[in-house]
């Protein structure tokens, strides 16, 4: 979920899903730090590890509007309803971050043919009419660094109700 301030003072909601690929390692094994005796959760010879956040967590993002809107502005919240193709990359050892790069609106039709089809997968990503950054931090049992390309949708959901203002 992240959620956007529009300019006249209202916040809207927005859901997304995605799948993908992703590579992930052991941050303590990278950084050759010694490692914590964190609880294992074992499945299959491999280990699960986890994180979140909640509204509390500090966290930012910026959107840009890209020029396959022909110079006009967003007209309403939906416009960013679609798929959605993002770059996600987190790093942490109990506390950690969370970073995206999210291409969004891209109409749900044009992605598929561009993932079936990858040589159509260009065309999908000019058709995105903007493009949002986020950046946060979370906690939880996790001794991980990793990145993640993901294909998926946003939906809108409405203003936000936890607005705080």
């Amino acid at each position: 979920m992240f959620a956007l301030d529009a300019p006249h003072n209202r916040t809207h909601k927005y859901v997304y899903s995605g799948f993908g690929l992703g590579q992930s390692r052991g941050l303590s094994t990278l950084l050759r730090l010694p490692r914590l005796a964190l609880p294992k959760v074992i499945i299959k010879n491999d280990e699960l590890n986890g994180s979140g956040s909640t509204t509390d967590f500090a966290s930012r993002g910026w959107l840009y509007l890209t020029n396959s809107l022909n110079g006009t502005d967003l007209g309403k919240p939906e416009d960013l309803e679609g798929g959605t193709i993002y770059l996600e990359g987190a790093a942490g050892y109990l506390f950690g971050g969370t970073g995206s790069f999210m291409l969004l609106g891209i109409s749900r039709k044009l992605l598929l043919m561009g993932i079936v089809k990858p040589d159509l997968i260009g065309m999908a990503i000019r058709s995105a009419p903007a493009a949002l950054i986020t950046a946060g931090v979370n906690e939880g049992m996790q001794d991980t660094v990793g990145v993640a390309l993901m294909f998926g949708q946003v939906e809108y959901r409405g203003l936000y109700a936890d607005d705080g203002k």
